[in-house]
């Protein structure tokens, strides 16, 4: 039987199907209203290495996004991330000076903070990566 892709998802789907099995979108019935779209990153023309090499990179300095936004400078997603990215890494600079110049009671709970912040920081990085290389967290995951 014959295969078609979703113009969702991309997935193969058989020809004579209504809905797409992974995404459940709509499957056009006509050929005059398919169109599949293409992916964000083929079309742009930009190298996707480079992109993750801006997705790796730039988090030891505070920067995340980066990738996106070489990839799609358009979109708003990559400077929310750069913005976030910015606030977390100067908010973990300053907790690692006051650790640094406090007695050894605020320099415990300080650092409890520190830790927080930083495990927030790596979570928004990986995050950012996940964007940057699929596109969505949640296709990584396969939601």
């Amino acid at each position: 039987m014959k295969q078609k892709k979703c113009p969702h998802c991309g997935e193969y789907v058989q020809e004579n199907s209504l809905t797409c099995p992974k995404c459940f979108g709509e499957i056009p019935r006509s050929p005059q209203e398919y169109v599949v779209k293409e992916d964000k990153k083929e079309r742009s023309g930009k190298v996707p290495s480079a992109a993750v090499l801006l997705s790796v990179i730039p988090p030891f300095f505070g920067l995340l996004g980066l990738g996106l936004i070489y990839l799609h400078p358009k979109n708003s997603k990559g400077y929310w991330f750069l913005a976030a990215g910015l606030l977390l890494f100067l908010t973990s600079l300053a907790l690692f000076y006051m650790i640094r110049h406090s007695g050894i009671f605020s320099a415990v709970f300080l650092f409890g903070a520190f830790v927080i912040i930083a495990l927030i920081y790596v979570s928004a990085a990986v995050a950012a990566l996940l964007e940057t290389v699929f596109g969505s967290v949640l296709k990584f995951l396969k939601f």
